[in-house]
């Protein structure tokens, strides 16, 4: 799935689990947690690459910036464990070799580490065929935004003051 659909799931994620009166550290853990989690679900749900991959990367890496800058100060933590959870599976097994053929690196490449990177357990669609791709696409978007418009107020108390 592209970068910016996990992006995406880790600002639903953090206002999901976020609640104005429980700030504690263990939360972010469990936002960390269920950040990877979502990776390997959206991973292994059918799905195409809609965006190019440098743009989706420059507008993942973009979200992530603004959200962690506009984001109150006592919520900062919150939204990077999520960012982070929701992204890590890809930096650990994807980035070195994506960076290798961009730039003309050689970094060393290991054995993937997330088994929804495996073949046999990747969503991935390589054929013409992404409507059921664009279903999923949708579906997530929708389910994503019903949470912010849900916990609107949450998502008010996170973003307001921008002082991160």
């Amino acid at each position: 799935m592209n970068v910016l659909f996990h992006t995406t799931t880790a600002l639903g994620i953090a206002v999901l689990f976020t609640h104005t009166k429980n700030k504690k550290p263990s939360t972010s853990i469990f936002v960390f947690m269920t950040g990877i989690l979502s990776h390997g679900i959206l991973d292994t749900i059918p799905h195409c690459y809609l965006i190019p991959s440098k743009i989706d990367a420059s507008l993942g890496l973009l979200m992530i910036i603004t959200a962690i800058w506009l984001c109150n100060k006592q919520y900062s933590i919150m939204v990077l464990s999520s960012f982070i959870g929701c992204i890590i599976p890809d930096l650990i097994d994807l980035s070195p070799s994506i960076i290798n053929k961009q730039l003309g690196w050689s970094l060393p490449v290991f054995d993937k580490l997330f088994p929804w990177h495996f073949k046999q357990f990747s969503g991935s669609v390589y054929t013409d065929d992404c409507t059921i791709s664009n279903i999923n696409h949708t579906i997530l978007v929708i389910a994503l935004g019903a949470v912010c418009w849900y916990k609107r107020s949450v998502v008010r108390e996170m973003f307001s003051k921008g002082e991160c």
